[in-house]
């Protein structure tokens, strides 16, 4: 599977432990209610591509923080 990702979304779940799909889903949960709102509609579309992704294809997603 390739990254589905974009670079921006990479980037944020690294500030998270990424070893775990739900519980990454559960962190970025728990900080939206802290995060500026433009920053809202990114952690969005992160929370919506890992919902829709099992983990199994998670585990195969290599997590690197990346410069654009």
């Amino acid at each position: 599977m390739n990254n589905p990702f974009t670079v921006e979304e990479t980037n944020l779940m690294c500030v998270f432990e990424t070893s775990n799909r739900m519980k990454l889903m559960e962190e970025i949960r728990r900080v939206m209610l802290h995060i500026k709102d433009s920053d809202m509609e990114l952690a969005g579309q992160v929370l919506r591509k890992l919902d829709g992704m099992t983990d199994k294809e998670f585990l195969k997603i290599s997590f690197e923080a990346a410069e654009e």
